[in-house]
């Protein structure tokens, strides 16, 4: 190779080696920056699981007390039912005590 090409070259590649340099600084640079992004983000997420597992518990407490509630709703209205079925009941056999006397009274009446 001649000479000229040679410096050429050579001129070319101490460019690139400047480059790569600054470059490689660069990266450096972010290497710190990523560092604290990668902490802070850290922080972040142990902030979101502590408030998503107090979002968990208070939802658990709320199904736990709306169970309760609505249990304590049927039992009254289980309560409520069982109160008319046996009033039914006594009225119907109350009823069927007086036909039962009638009967008795009208076959009476027939001997």
């Amino acid at each position: 190779m001649d000479q000229e090409l040679v410096q050429y070259l050579d001129g070319r590649f101490q460019a690139l080696d400047v480059r790569f340099d600054r470059i490689e600084q660069r990266l450096d640079a972010h290497d710190d920056r990523f560092d604290e992004v990668k902490r802070y983000t850290g922080i972040l997420v142990e902030g979101l699981r502590y408030e998503v597992q107090l979002v968990v518990e208070g939802l658990s407490m709320h199904i736990q007390v709306q169970h309760v509630q609505e249990r304590e709703y049927f039992d009254r209205k289980f309560e409520d039912t069982h109160v008319l079925i046996r009033s039914s009941y006594a009225h119907l056999q109350q009823q069927h005590n007086q036909l039962q006397q009638r009967v008795e009274n009208l076959e009476r009446k027939q001997n």
